[in-house]
């Protein structure tokens, strides 16, 4: 026995005995940013032409905020932003003003990058050290597998099955588009992927360690990647709810705010809203001019169509749904020769730029509609109506394989209203439960989808929809939240369908067509 008031001698457990659950879970998460590199890397293209993060890093470390030609990688290549002060501009003798209509030349008139420089910041160190030569699609590539862990330890909160866990993971690093943006390095991409892996890591500390002032510093940091991404903070608001409201009891009638968890959000997202502020009024005197109003592609007369009543507008939101929810591959009969190239035989089925369907790249997103939804029968009426939509709208592809000309435009859009109504059941239910998290994640969903929606293009040359990137990591938890501890066989046919067709989409795009045309890789034709 020890006597009183004796001091104990300190004994350290062994560190094998106080962690090795932690060990186990270092382990790995470092296996899967591993296993994640090395697929993104040996499948994807291996570098870009479009580093423009890249280039905007190393103008910033040489003074500047514009981009000037000896200090920027591939210059004539660039989506340019000409603004000298006074509005849209060109430098005199720039051959690109004839595209636009009484142009308007300065020798003032200075090129921009169009995108937010927090991938630029990021990048920053590695410019000092590799130059304007650094590798960005290498750098995208460790960007996104270095989201896998986080993605994993978020997955842990859904499902205390290992196998689970891991299965979440794979389907967000491989059965998503994600696998396809991150690998490709390119500046549109490249800005998804840092938002993205930004995004998680703010659920991160929402859901598994709660801290509002991380949360708000992450999300920040996502912004900065992607403007769009801040309109998912009412996720956040929601989520975090318990720590800064209390409702009323029996004993306490009243309701009571508690304004530190506010604060501290606020704290962390501030500085990054100034940053980003601060970074467009520097370069256009306005801190909510983003560069798009003196965008080139904006102001060149054969794109005004697509941009004809401005870069938002609520007449675009009728663009969007066709991409996200109704692209489809594009089918040829065989012996049909591609319009292109009289020399090439189109394949039987080949990828569109103009994207494909989310449900078609992650069939499992479907089930993020019927999260939360405790109506047995609703459910099941809801499924058989999606599965009705879905079969609908591939086969209204599939039609014009044997007449191009067809008319397969149906009025109103009936075949989507099954994806609204389910969208407003899952809403529904959610509210009537008291759902917070299902509520959170639609309140993150539909508010940035909104705002996409609003935009004049729906993507331009992508695999998938990578708009839906912005708020993609809310449907995933939405699926996780659904799958749980129950991984029913349907759930992994639904998820390996994805990891198919995503590898279908990185493969024909990077690696098996023999025609690289501006640093794209499609599989389009085969040569006759």
């Amino acid at each position: 026995m020890i006597e009183a008031g004796a001091r104990q001698p300190i004994t350290l457990p062994l560190i094998g005995e106080i962690s090795q659950e932690r060990q186990q879970t270092i382990a790995i998460c470092a296996a899967l940013v591993a296993v994640v590199f090395c697929v993104y890397w040996i499948a994807g293209p291996r570098d870009t032409g479009y580093s423009y993060q890249t280039s905007q890093a190393n103008n910033i470390l040489h003074g500047h905020l514009d981009l000037v030609p000896q200090y920027t990688y591939n210059y004539q290549s660039l989506e340019r932003v000409l603004y000298d002060g006074q509005g849209f501009c060109f430098q005199p003798g720039d051959p690109e003003a004839e595209l636009v209509t009484n142009p308007r030349f300065s020798a003032d008139c200075k090129v921009y990058m169009q995108h937010s420089f927090g991938p630029a910041f990021l990048v920053m160190p590695l410019v000092v050290i590799f130059g304007v030569n650094l590798n960005q699609a290498l750098v995208s590539t460790i960007i996104g597998a270095l989201t896998a862990p986080i993605v994993f330890l978020v997955a842990r909160t859904f499902s205390t099955k290992l196998l689970n866990q891991l299965v979440l993971t794979g389907m967000m690093m491989f059965g998503t588009i994600f696998w396809w943006v991150a690998s490709n390095g390119g500046v549109w991409f490249f800005a998804h992927t840092t938002a993205t892996f930004f995004l998680f890591a703010a659920i991160y500390f929402a859901l598994v360690r709660p801290n509002p002032f991380l949360a708000g510093l992450l999300l920040g940091c996502a912004y900065m990647c992607r403007p769009s991404t801040l309109f998912t903070g009412m996720f956040f608001v929601i989520v975090f709810l318990p720590l800064w409201l209390d409702t009323p009891t029996e004993e306490r009638p009243g309701w009571r705010i508690h304004l530190a968890p506010i604060v501290k959000f606020a704290a962390g997202l501030a500085p990054l809203l100034f940053l980003g502020g601060m970074v467009n009024y520097l370069r256009f005197d306005n801190p909510l001019e983003s560069g798009y109003t003196y965008g080139e592609q904006f102001h060149q007369d054969y794109l005004q169509p697509i941009f004809n009543k401005g870069t938002f507008d609520l007449s675009y939101v009728s663009r969007h749904p066709p991409v996200l929810l109704e692209q489809m591959p594009l089918f040829s009969k065989p012996g049909t020769l591609c319009s292109f190239s009289p020399r090439m035989d189109c394949a039987p089925v080949r990828l569109s730029w103009a994207g494909l369907a989310i449900w078609a790249t992650t069939p499992v997103f479907l089930v993020s509609m019927f999260t939360g939804i405790s109506n047995k029968w609703v459910s099941r009426a809801g499924a058989v109506a999606i599965a009705y939509s879905c079969i609908v709208i591939f086969l209204l592809a599939f039609i014009k394989i044997w007449d191009a000309k067809s008319d397969t435009h149906i009025p109103y859009g009936l075949h989507l209203l099954p994806f609204w109504a389910m969208i407003g059941a899952a809403i529904y239910y959610g509210l009537r439960n008291r759902d917070r998290l299902v509520i959170a994640c639609w309140a993150a969903i539909i508010p940035t989808a909104f705002l996409i929606f609003n935009f004049g293009a729906t993507g331009w040359s992508q695999f998938g929809y990578r708009y839906a990137m912005d708020f993609t990591p809310f449907l995933w938890v939405l699926v996780a939240r659904f799958i749980g501890d129950r991984l029913r066989w349907w759930l992994v046919a639904l998820i390996a369908a994805g990891v198919a067709v995503n590898l279908m989409g990185v493969l024909w795009t990077y690696q098996f067509d023999p025609n690289h045309f501006n640093d794209w890789v499609w599989v389009t034709a085969k040569l006759l």
